[in-house]
């Protein structure tokens, strides 16, 4: 058997599959440094600081003919919308970041309990599982009570979908 000699033209078809089949792997495996980086100190005291100022915002969602008052508080941005997602048990959050801000957006949000909580089975709190775009991110819980549990993140500019996940959920 004898092989095919290699042209030119083999040549450029081999690099023009292997050229976007390699750059596909290097940008899914690049970190997303904005989106995964440890809170500084100064970060979860500005978090801390948007959580015990008040919320500024409030918006009402509907789960089983319920309602619920999320209170919330956000800086180089707006929230769109706060969709529960039953199917999922978690809080999807439509982000709208400020166009050309040059520091990270700030997001606080206050859930109630009865909406939507993490839990590990012996009745303990466990920590919700958050994601940004799709991606893991850093986030501070502020406060607990036994009524709800207020988290805070930052979001980069180019940030738009947040989703908390919890254990239990509103029917």
């Amino acid at each position: 058997m004898r092989l095919a000699p290699i042209t030119k033209r083999t040549t450029t078809l081999m690099i023009a599959v292997c050229i976007p089949l390699v750059l596909a792997i290097v940008v899914g495996s690049i970190p997303h440094q904005a989106a995964n980086a440890q809170l500084t100190g100064a970060q979860q005291q500005a978090l801390q600081s948007l959580a015990t100022t008040g919320f500024t915002n409030q918006q009402t969602v509907t789960v089983g003919g319920q309602n619920f008052s999320i209170p919330y508080s956000i800086r180089e941005g707006q929230v769109v919308a706060i969709v529960p997602a039953p199917p999922t048990t978690s809080l999807d959050v439509i982000l709208a970041p400020t166009q050309y801000a040059k520091t990270y957006g700030v997001f606080t949000i206050k859930i109630p309990r009865h909406l939507l909580d993490s839990k590990n089975p012996d009745g303990t709190d466990k920590a919700f599982r958050l994601t940004l775009d799709g991606h893991g991110l850093s986030w501070k819980q502020l406060q607990s009570s036994n009524t709800d549990r207020t988290l805070g993140l930052y979001f980069g500019a180019s940030n738009g979908f947040v989703q908390i996940f919890g254990t239990q959920m509103a029917r």
